[in-house]
């Protein structure tokens, strides 16, 4: 983000989103989803463990968050953060794949790491099956 101090109005917005979704997600905050976010899609681009495949939705979460509460920060916000979310999404992009039965233009709940390394007899979820 710029140099310039953040308005009342800007903390407002994001304290209030996380208001509104901590009954579903926790208190968090923005820059902790956002930080989430980054090092899930470098777990994905590096390799996505075998081991945690069924908790990948789970892992998602800091996404979803993302998605909820962007619509209510304010404008600035919204402007100073989004080329890094962009970024990130485009990133995860690149290192997935559509779930089976799902289109090229998938969104990030629909898709699934291209790469899953470790052992390679434990089962993968049917929708990760190509």
């Amino acid at each position: 983000m710029d140099t310039e101090a953040l308005s009342a109005d800007d903390y407002e917005s994001v304290h209030r989103a996380s208001r509104r979704l901590a009954a579903r997600y926790g208190m968090v905050t923005l820059n902790a989803m956002m930080e989430a976010w980054e090092a899930l899609v470098q777990d994905i681009e590096e390799g996505f463990d075998a081991e945690v495949v069924w908790e990948y939705t789970q892992m998602l979460r800091c996404r979803a968050w993302l998605a909820e509460a962007w619509p209510e920060f304010t404008d600035r916000i919204r402007a100073e953060r989004q080329a890094e979310l962009d970024a990130l999404d485009a990133r995860f992009e690149l290192a997935t794949v559509p779930l089976h039965g799902q289109t090229d233009d998938a969104k990030w709940h629909s898709r699934r790491p291209l790469t899953i390394v470790g052992d390679p007899s434990l089962e993968l979820p049917g929708s990760w099956v190509l």
